[in-house]
């Protein structure tokens, strides 16, 4: 019998649950230029109100608007290859 194939790997310091810890992450990863360079960023924010941020130097309104739409096509496409 031979020994197993094992490999470490490094795990998030984050879940995605924690929500300041996930966007001081994402933060972190935006000056490090891991996306390139970010004209726009778009948030949501789900509390006792919904509110909406768009920022960056293209971030106008229909910019976000566009930029989240299509955050939520990408979702959607995701969802409709997982059942194939």
């Amino acid at each position: 019998m031979s020994a197993p194939n094992l490999k470490v790997v490094s795990l998030l310091p984050s879940n995605f649950r924690d929500t300041v810890t996930t966007l001081r992450i994402i933060a972190d990863e935006i000056e490090a230029g891991k996306y390139g360079a970010v004209g726009a960023a778009g948030l949501v924010i789900m509390g006792n109100t919904t509110e909406v941020f768009g920022m960056g130097p293209d971030s106008e309104g229909p910019s976000i608007a566009t930029l989240l739409y299509a955050g939520f096509l990408r979702l959607v496409q995701s969802m409709e290859r997982h059942g194939r």
